[in-house]
């Protein structure tokens, strides 16, 4: 038998050596854009007006918001958020369609994204790279470039995770016979039950607010949808889709209003709807708007 050392040390060489002739590592270009995950790097979206992000958008640096404003454009064909003085330029993620865009020109709209000021003149982190690859990139390389400024846009910018067409959600609801309220489906539960129905209501977590008895859940990811004095569990289906990730353990999130399309169950004086569709939606107008 050959000694221990006598083996090694060849393969010890073999290795130094194919270390060595490993080529150096080059600057690598930044990997296309994966679709953000506002909530883990910039925190749960909060309610806020557009005129106070419009005034400060330095207060409100890198944070997520929802905010809503009419759709339009800026000189350089950029995206224009503006609701009277106030406005913000709309910097959409790769995964919203610019021909979606379009066709909300002049509409209300919802709009849940990151606040950014925009940079006078922001240079290059990696000026080696070919192309040089923006400053804002790399502080935050989840969501497209900033521009730099030009005097005839705002300072402030919003980076589009999610749009709401609030118009033509509210236009579509007396075309959509299947949407109906919770109450109403509790109503004719009997009818109701075992068929798929579209209902619209407020995300209210995993029972945060008690809307519904603590026993009655059956499983971890069931949450609650809730709309005035009625609610449902929902099962099936995680509170996220494309422009939103909603935490069932977050109040914060509570705010935010879904459309949900599953299958109803009834169990005694408790509502379980199985979604095969969950998606975001404006909060419908109460009747007393309506009539403004």
């Amino acid at each position: 038998m050959r000694p221990l050392r006598a083996v090694l040390v060849p393969v010890l060489v073999f290795l130094a050596a194919a270390g060595h002739a490993q080529p150096p590592p080059t600057q690598a270009t930044p990997s296309p854009f994966k679709y953000p995950t506002p909530r883990r790097v910039y925190g749960p979206a909060q309610p806020e007006e557009l005129t106070v992000l419009a005034m400060s958008p330095d207060d409100y640096q890198r944070r997520n918001v929802v905010t809503r404003g009419y759709l339009d454009l800026l000189p350089g064909d950029r995206w224009r958020l503006s609701d009277g003085g106030a406005q913000l330029m709309l910097i959409p993620v790769v995964e919203l369609s610019a021909v979606g865009l379009r066709e909300q020109l002049g509409h209300r709209i919802e709009v849940t994204g990151i606040i950014r000021v925009l940079p006078d003149r922001q240079g290059s982190c990696c000026p080696l790279c070919q192309p040089p690859i923006p400053t804002s990139v790399c502080d935050d390389p989840d969501l497209p470039a900033l521009p730099d400024r030009r005097p005839e846009w705002p300072r402030g910018s919003i980076t589009a995770t999610g749009v709401v067409d609030i118009e033509n959600y509210r236009a579509g609801e007396a075309r959509r016979g299947r949407t109906a309220t919770i109450g109403d489906a509790l109503a004719r539960p009997l009818e109701a039950a075992g068929k798929s129905v579209r209902i619209v209501g407020r995300f209210r977590g995993a029972n945060l607010f008690g809307d519904l008895p603590a026993e009655t859940r059956r499983s971890g990811g069931d949450w609650v949808l809730q709309d005035g004095e009625h609610a449902v569990w929902v099962t099936g289906r995680a509170p996220k889709g494309k422009g939103f990730d909603l935490d069932p353990g977050s109040k914060a999130d509570t705010g935010r209003w879904l459309e949900v399309e599953g299958r109803l169950e009834v169990t005694g004086s408790v509502a379980y709807l199985k979604a095969s569709k969950v998606q975001l939606v404006a909060r419908p107008a109460a009747p007393a708007d309506e009539k403004r």
